[in-house]
């Protein structure tokens, strides 16, 4: 599955180069000032020592050396002393006063820099000698600040890159199990309960990832146990049970409800060669179209009596039109039966023919039984005529009350007739065969 991420921010691996690039350039700069600063301390002092050895050894020698051997030996010892450390002579400049009281000098190109005044003590009188001045530059020490600078950089820069590739190494592994979370959420949005990730890490995300596995457990529990309910009570009931969390809220009252009871007729001379495999298989055959019927017209399937079945409208939801429904669900499911005998004919099985009875009256909807089991149905005189239209129905017919019949008003055809049911007196009453046409309008 391809999985559309959008637009996005910024990422985890970009925020942390960030944040690591700003704490490495200031981690770098410190490195720098004080290694520069560090490293001229050091090599100031390092010329001030090598400044007064060389003072030192002219003093002794200017004592039993002529002048031209002197200015000679001096610049044979500062050649020794400094250009062996890479020191740039040039930027030195060197005066030594002779025995003679002569200047000896030992000229360089004319620099800005620190004098060193060497002061040799005399050994014999213990007073200070002639002092040697030596001037020399910085220039030099600064130049070897700026490679020491471009040195630390270049180590700080390969460091900066290893950083990098580390931080993009350790940012694409976490990120990819966060991806696989984030995915897996995308799946589960879009209803498939199996959803689960495999991230075999033991940090945070791999914690967040086998609580993720648990919640999914969970939740397909949860909706297996939803699907079953759903096909055990109809499916207005089971979202208002599912919606309102409370059973008390489906508690009885009293309203005006349309009821079918449809039965098969014969059902005994058409069962009674089969086995009960046979039977069970016949009357899932025939009830399959039926529920299909009865869930298209928004009806409320209450329960399979035997061979025959009871449904309702406008419980336990208000429903409009709701003996219209009762009406079209019944022509609907005659039409069904007659593509299922059809298909019967042609296997030599005999055709299911079903008595179908419509009344809309007052009844009481609710929850019969207890907490252990319970039922949504509804109870009432106006149930017992319903299924007395049903038993005076032939087969293939629909009998529909006169209430029905008036809600209905012209909207479906139907035919007059007189019929006697049992328990309602000795005289016929009026009743109404539903056509499966419906009327033009």
């Amino acid at each position: 599955m391809e999985h559309q991420t959008g637009k996005r921010g910024l990422g985890l691996a970009g925020k942390l180069i960030i944040i690591f690039s700003a704490l490495f350039g200031v981690i770098l700069a410190g490195v720098v000032g004080t290694s520069a600063y560090l490293f001229i301390r050091s090599k100031k002092a390092d010329a001030h020592y090598r400044v007064a050895d060389v003072g030192k050894a002219v003093y002794t020698a200017r004592n039993w050396m002529r002048d031209k051997d002197l200015e000679a030996y001096l610049k044979q010892t500062l050649s020794a002393r400094f250009k062996s450390e890479a020191y740039d002579l040039s930027l030195l400049k060197v005066e030594v006063v002779s025995r003679q009281g002569k200047v000896i000098e030992v000229p360089r190109r004319n620099v800005k820099g620190d004098t060193v005044t060497v002061k040799v003590q005399d050994p014999g009188t213990g007073e200070y000698a002639v002092p040697v001045y030596v001037l020399y530059s910085v220039e030099n020490l600064e130049r070897g600040m700026w490679s020491l600078v471009w040195i630390v950089a270049g180590i700080g820069l390969a460091a900066f890159i290893v950083g990098v590739l580390l931080i993009l190494v350790f940012t694409r592994r976490s990120t990819a199990n966060l991806r696989k979370l984030a995915y897996a959420m995308e799946d589960v949005g879009e209803g498939k309960m199996g959803t689960r990730v495999e991230i075999n890490t033991r940090d945070e995300v791999g914690v967040l990832g086998s609580r993720f596995n648990m919640m999914m457990r969970g939740l397909e529990e949860g909706e297996f146990v939803k699907n079953i309910f759903k096909r055990y009570v109809t499916r207005q009931v089971a979202e208002k049970v599912l919606a309102e969390k409370n059973l008390a809220h489906l508690e009885g009252d009293r309203r005006v409800i349309t009821i079918l009871f449809a039965d098969i007729r014969g059902f005994t001379r058409l069962s009674q060669n089969m086995t009960p495999e046979e039977i069970i298989a016949m009357l899932n055959q025939y009830f399959a179209p039926v529920i299909e019927v009865i869930i298209k017209n928004e009806g409320v399937l209450d329960k399979f009596i035997g061979d025959g079945f009871l449904a309702f409208w406008n419980a336990p939801l208000p429903q409009e039109d709701h003996a219209l429904k009762a009406c079209k669900a019944a022509i609907e499911i005659k039409m069904a039966l007659a593509e299922l005998n059809a298909k019967r004919g042609a296997e030599g099985k005999l055709p299911i023919k079903v008595g179908i009875g419509i009344h809309t009256g007052e009844a009481v909807a609710g929850n019969v039984g207890s907490d252990q089991r319970m039922e949504y149905t509804i109870i009432g005189e106006s149930v017992n005529f319903a299924e007395r239209l049903q038993e005076a129905a032939e087969k293939g017919e629909i009998l529909v009350s006169s209430n029905t019949r008036r809600l209905v008003n012209d909207k479906l055809r139907f035919e007059d007739r007189r019929i006697r049911i049992e328990d309602y007196g000795d005289k016929d009453i009026s009743a109404f065969e539903l056509l499966p046409e419906e009327k033009k309008t």
